[in-house]
C-alpha cells in the first residue's frame, strides 16, 4: 500500500508540471500582455520604457526559459510583488486574506454537512417516496447550478 502511494506521488509530479506548463502557455496566448497592464495610465508609453520592462521581466526570453524562472520562484514561495502602488509581496497579501477565506470555507462546510447528512438519511430511509424524489430533483438542480 505504501509503495502504491509512493508511486502515485511520483507520478503526480510530471502531471503537475504539465498542468502548470500548459496553463502558463494559455495565459501567454491571451490577448494583451503584462506591459499593457503595467502601463494602463499611459498607453502611449515610450518604446524605450517598454523595451526596458521587457528585458527587466525577461519577456524577451523563450517561453520555456520564462516558465523555468517562474517555476523556480514558485518553488521558493517567491510570488513577486503586487502591481499596486504599495508594492507589497504577493505572499503578504495572500496571508492578509487567508484567515477570512478559511473561516468562510469552514462555515460553508458546516452548513453543507448540517443540511446534507439529515437530508441524505431521510432520503435513504424513505426510498421511492415523494420526499426522496423531491430531494433527488433538488440535488440534480444543485449539481447543475454554477458555483457562483
Amino acid at each position: 500500500m505504501l509503495l502504491f502511494a509512493f508511486r502515485r506521488l511520483l507520478l503526480s509530479i510530471p502531471l503537475l508540471l504539465g498542468i502548470t506548463f500548459v496553463s502558463y502557455l494559455v495565459i501567454g496566448l491571451a490577448p494583451g500582455g503584462p506591459l499593457d497592464f503595467l502601463t494602463p495610465e499611459d498607453p502611449n508609453a515610450s518604446v524605450e520604457v517598454k523595451q526596458r520592462l521587457t528585458k527587466e521581466f525577461g519577456l524577451d526570453q523563450p517561453v520555456y526559459v520564462q516558465y523555468w524562472r517562474w517555476l523556480t520562484r514558485v518553488v521558493r514561495l517567491d510570488f513577486g510583488r503586487t502591481f499596486l502602488p504599495d508594492g507589497k509581496p504577493v505572499l503578504t497579501k495572500i496571508g492578509e486574506r487567508l484567515p477570512i477565506t478559511l473561516l468562510l470555507n469552514v462555515v460553508e462546510m458546516l452548513v453543507i454537512l448540517g443540511l446534507a447528512v439529515p437530508i441524505g438519511v431521510l432520503s435513504a430511509t424513505r426510498q421511492y417516496w415523494l420526499y426522496d424524489k423531491v430531494t433527488t430533483i433538488f440535488v440534480f438542480v444543485g449539481f447543475a447550478t454554477p458555483d457562483f
